[in-house]
């Protein structure tokens, strides 16, 4: 029997490129985080790490990925100020915060501080549109 002819770098590449289109449209259809980040995971051989700022499927892999979090991620604070009571919203922030947006810590830690930081705004804001009501009624 004859042993395979290892591939070459180029043909490789090409391999790379075709996994990362269909990674990109996969991508584009799931609804959790932690799927996105799944698909932007990557593996490059050794010898092809160096090469990898040439690989265009690559880096439109990471754009698509940063992309469908965002998407994932203003869906999640439309749920947030949607909410009416200050114990539900805490619930749902501390759910996000630890099931949802912790695996962005890593990856994307700018959008996980941006999600931190508006999910307290919009708490602070209905704190204090709770106490104005209260005051109000009394």
């Amino acid at each position: 029997m004859n042993s395979p002819v290892p591939p070459s770098a180029e043909a490789r590449l090409v391999d790379i490129e075709v996994e990362c289109r269909l990674r990109m449209t996969k991508i584009r259809q799931v609804a959790r985080m932690k799927d996105v980040l799944q698909l932007n995971d990557v593996r490059l051989d050794e010898d092809l790490r160096v090469r990898a700022p040439e690989i265009r499927g690559f880096n439109q892999l990471q754009l698509a990925a940063e992309l469908r979090m965002r998407e994932i991620l203003d869906g999640h604070m439309v749920e947030l100020r949607a909410q009416r009571d200050v114990q539900t919203l805490e619930q749902s922030r501390s759910h996000f915060l630890h099931r949802e947006w912790s695996c962005l810590k890593g990856v994307f830690p700018l959008l996980y501080r941006e999600a931190e930081v508006e999910s307290e705004k919009l708490l602070g804001r209905l704190e204090r549109e709770t106490e104005v009501r209260r005051r109000r009624s009394r």
